[in-house]
Formats: C-alpha cells, sequence, structure tokens
C-alpha cells in the first residue's frame, strides 16, 4: 500500500506556498500583521520535513497550528489528516479528512484518503461511498481499488472483488501481494482451499513489501504442509451421558412419564471427495447409541449416510444433500427416512445473510404403517452477526405439510425458531455458548375418530448449551432441552426435560 506521504501534494498547497512566499516581503511595513506569513512559510517547510522523516506528531502539531492561522483551507485540514493517518490515529484522521472534503470535494486524494480511513475503523459502508467518489474523480487508482475490493469480499461479493483486486494488482504492481494474501483468507473462509493457495503463490511471488510475500509464502507453507499430512478426511466421537425424565417418542404419541440415565456414543465421518471453484462434494456417515439403564426397549440406534453438493457464486452458496437414515428401538426396526434438502444461503450484507430452503422426507414406520408419510418443508429465515462477530443471531419460518397414509395423520404445521450463539474467543479460544426457542402449531385434516374432533397440537422447544475446548482436538459439551407438548387431546399433553454431557474428540 502507498504511504501516503508518497503522493503527489494538492494543487491548492503549491498556490498556498506561493501565497506565503509573496506576502513574505512585505512583513517590515506591516509588523502588526497576522498571521505571520514568512514563519508560515517555514513552518509548512518544517512540516513536511517532519512527514518526509517520520516524524507524525510534530508534522501534526505543525498543520494544526497553521490550519488556526489560515483556517477553512482544505489543503492544511487535508495534511493533518496525513499526518493523523500516517501516526496510526485513523479516528483524527477521518475528522481531519471530512472536514477538508466539506470545504473542498473535489481536492485531490482526499475523497481516497478519506474513505482508507474509514475502512481501517471497520466502517466500511461509509468508506466505499468515498471510495467510489474518489474513482469517479479519478485519475484510477491501486489503493481505492483494492480497497473497494475488500469491501466486495467482506461483503460477500467474492468474484467482484477478486476482480477489484487482480486490477489494483495490475495498477500498481507494488500492491499486488497484500491484494493476492486478502484474497486468499477470503477464500479460506470459503474453505476453497485450492484456489487460496493460488492466491498465496501469486502473493508470494509478486513485487511489493517483504512483510507480506514473507506472510504469504509461510501460511502457503502451512497449508500445503497440511494438505499432505492429513487426508480430507475429518473423524469425530463422542461418549456422554443423559438424563431424560419423561421417555418419550413422539412420532408415536408416546410419553411413558418414566425418567431413566442412558450412557451415549456418537461417531460420524466426513470425506471431501471434490474441491475445486465453483464446486465441492463431500460424502459422510453418522452413527448415535443410546444404552439406558433400566428402560432398555427405549436403547435408540441412528444410522445416517449422506452425500452433499455445495457451491461457491458470489454471494450465493447453494447446499444440495441427501440422507438416508434408519433408526431403531430396543433392537427392534423403527423408523426409515430419505431425505433431499436444498439450502440457499445469500450473504449479500456486511454482517447478515439470508436463507432459503425446501426440504422433501419419506418416512417408514415399521411398526405402525399408517404413519407412512411424505413430509414437505419450506425455510424462510436470516443469520445476523452482532458486535462484530461475538454473537450470532438466527430467526427461522418453516410451513410444514405432511401426507400420511392413514388421513388420521396428515397435518400443517407452522414452525418458527429463535436463536443466539456467543463466541467468546476473548475468554477462552473455541468456547461457545447458546441458547434458542422452537415454537410448532399443527393442525391435523381428519376429525379424530375417538374425539369427534379435529386435532390441534402446539410444542415449545428450549435449548440453551456451551461447548469448552480442552485439550488439543478434545472438547466437552452441556445441553438442556426443555419440551412442552399441548393438545387439545388431554392425554397427548406432556413435559419433558433432558440434560446431557459429551466429550468430543475428532481429526
Amino acid at each position: 500500500m502507498k504511504p501516503l506521504i508518497q503522493r503527489p501534494w494538492p494543487l491548492g498547497i503549491y498556490l498556498l506556498l506561493g501565497f506565503l512566499a509573496l506576502c513574505a516581503p512585505v512583513r517590515a511595513s506591516h509588523d502588526l500583521l497576522e498571521p505571520n506569513p514568512e514563519a508560515s512559510a517555514e513552518g509548512l517547510d518544517q512540516a513536511f520535513e517532519a512527514l518526509e522523516s517520520g516524524d507524525w506528531h510534530d508534522a501534526a502539531r505543525i498543520f494544526n497550528d497553521l490550519n488556526a492561522q489560515f483556517p477553512d483551507e482544505p489543503e492544511l485540514l487535508y495534511y493533518v489528516g496525513v499526518a493523523a493517518a500516517s501516526s496510526g490515529d485513523d479516528l483524527a484522521a477521518v475528522s481531519a479528512f471530512a472536514e477538508a472534503a466539506a470545504l473542498d470535494p473535489q481536492l485531490d486524494w482526499v475523497q481516497a484518503d478519506l474513505g482508507i480511513s474509514l475502512y481501517r475503523l471497520g466502517e466500511f459502508s461509509l468508506a466505499e461511498e468515498h471510495l467510489l467518489e474518489a474513482l469517479l474523480q479519478g485519475p484510477e487508482d491501486a489503493d481505492v481499488l483494492l480497497h473497494l475490493g475488500l469491501i466486495d469480499l467482506e461483503n460477500g461479493h467474492y468474484e467482484r472483488g477478486e476482480r477489484m483486486l487482480e486490477e489494483s494488482a495490475a495498477l500498481d504492481p507494488g500492491v499486488a501481494a497484500l491484494a493476492f494474501y486478502h484474497a486468499a483468507n477470503y477464500e479460506l473462509d470459503r474453505d476453497n482451499l485450492d484456489a487460496a493457495m493460488g492466491f498465496l503463490e501469486r502473493a508470494a511471488l509478486a513485487v511489493g513489501p517483504a512483510d507480506w510475500k514473507v506472510a504469504s509464502a509461510q501460511l502457503l507453507g502451512a497449508l500445503a504442509q497440511s494438505e499432505t499430512s492429513e487426508p480430507r478426511i475429518q473423524l469425530r466421537a463422542a461418549v456422554g451421558i443423559e438424563n431424560d425424565d419423561n421417555l418419550t417418542v413422539s412420532e408415536q404419541d408416546l410419553s411413558t412419564g418414566i425418567g431413566d440415565f442412558a450412557g451415549t456414543l456418537e461417531a460420524g465421518i466426513e470425506a471431501r471427495v471434490l474441491q475445486s471453484g465453483l464446486l465441492g462434494i463431500s460424502v459422510g456417515y453418522d452413527f448415535f447409541q443410546s444404552l439406558h439403564q433400566d428402560l432398555e426397549e427405549f436403547d435408540l440406534q441412528s444410522n445416517e449416510t449422506h452425500i452433499e453438493f455445495y457451491g461457491f457464486l458470489d454471494a450465493l452458496q447453494p447446499v444440495l444433500a441427501y440422507a438416508y437414515r434408519r433408526e431403531s428401538y430396543g433392537g427392534a426396526d423403527y423408523l426409515a427416512s430419505h431425505i433431499v434438502d436444498l439450502d440457499l444461503t445469500l450473504c449479500l450484507w456486511r454482517h447478515t445473510c439470508g436463507l432459503l430452503g425446501g426440504e422433501f422426507e419419506h418416512r417408514r414406520f415399521d411398526p405402525t404403517p399408517e404413519r407412512d408419510s411424505d413430509r414437505y418443508s419450506l425455510l424462510v429465515g436470516q443469520q445476523t452477526f452482532l458486535w462484530k462477530g461475538l454473537a450470532a443471531f438466527s430467526l427461522t419460518w418453516e410451513p410444514q405439510w405432511q401426507d400420511a397414509t392413514g388421513d388420521a395423520f396428515n397435518y400443517q404445521a407452522q414452525i418458527v425458531r429463535g436463536g443466539m450463539t456467543f463466541f467468546l474467543d476473548s475468554w477462552l479460544k473455541g468456547l461457545l455458548v447458546g441458547a434458542s426457542y422452537e415454537f410448532e402449531s399443527r393442525d391435523y385434516d381428519s376429525v379424530d375418530g375417538s374425539q369427534g374432533f379435529v386435532r390441534q397440537d402446539e410444542r415449545h422447544v428450549i435449548w440453551a448449551g456451551a461447548a469448552l475446548p480442552l485439550f488439543g482436538p478434545t472438547q466437552a459439551s452441556l445441553d438442556y432441552i426443555r419440551i412442552e407438548s399441548r393438545s387439545n387431546i388431554q392425554v397427548l399433553n406432556y413435559d419433558e426435560n433432558i440434560v446431557s454431557f459429551k466429550l468430543w474428540v475428532w481429526r
């Protein structure tokens, strides 16, 4: 990135210097004239010498003194901003640049440097406005293109952002290492390893500041070592204990009113079989087993295989998935499901992504064939990151329809979910705390034969949990779930509380 003091001086500063030089000879006959032009001209020279030598604070002091003598001179205000920005005081720089721009919006570099200082403060929207104005005023500048590209990447406009970074590097090869290093980091955020390594290779070979080239080479080496030493396979496993005060199988309208302890075992494997350019494919298998202390007939085993196709299309991230799941209770087959799921995540805003999805599930119940069904769902929602990524808030609405073999089990449902997750890395890296609430309302289509009226259910689910990193690739998790199910058929009402503790390991 080009230092501010290496840019050409604004034309107005030459006019100001000329004015001070003309005024200097008449100093003797106007001893009471203020300000003192001769001293001011000398002070201006000293200010630029301080800038050139890197004495930012002295330069800022002199420019501020000159600005007090010659108020409303945008050039002096601009250089107050240059000195402040060079010293790292971006807040003072923005104040000075903004005053200069208000006096003369066309002043050379003022829009560009105001935009860059706003970017450093994290004010990306305001920064973009001034950088675009600088781009319109011209001349085309590599720093302006670089920061516009970074803002596009921050907002999820990956293709346009990377194109601007390419243009900035072509215009000024000196910014190439910085531009490609940032592009690589955003590709890593998208889990696009191949593209990230390509940018890092270019950054390491580019001209420009050595720091960015060294950083790129080091990161490239670390990624290459990780890529060769570890296969694209993720393994995870967990053991835990669970206390359920009311063992329930909601799909069978069965609530025992009996509590029991259980040990749990989970394991999973995920393999990335393709990840290149805009497309990725992964396959996986998940296993779960619970072993109850007393009620062995409620021992649940679940086996699921799945495949996912996912893409990276600038701000749009589509995922198409298929899963086959089998569940059994007490060793007897219970439920087999085929699930097709399409999710679209659209990140057009800096901190917020929109969610749109649809799901189809074909379910076959071995003990009760009349409950066999096709279930359809839509999903509309959003996820917002708050407080500089400290927390994430999600809110979704899911209408659902079930078409069952037995007419008594056809229903329409409305489901609303809201949740908050806190990422407490400042306390302990990897520490997560979260909570969520879910409300579901079901309206069945047919009159219940034994009751003489249409069944209606409501369900409230409250969850709170935390994940605590331990050592190496291990963590502990603690979860609490409360379920309150209400129906106009009184015998179907129940409450359930589940507390679980698990120890996880992965590689």
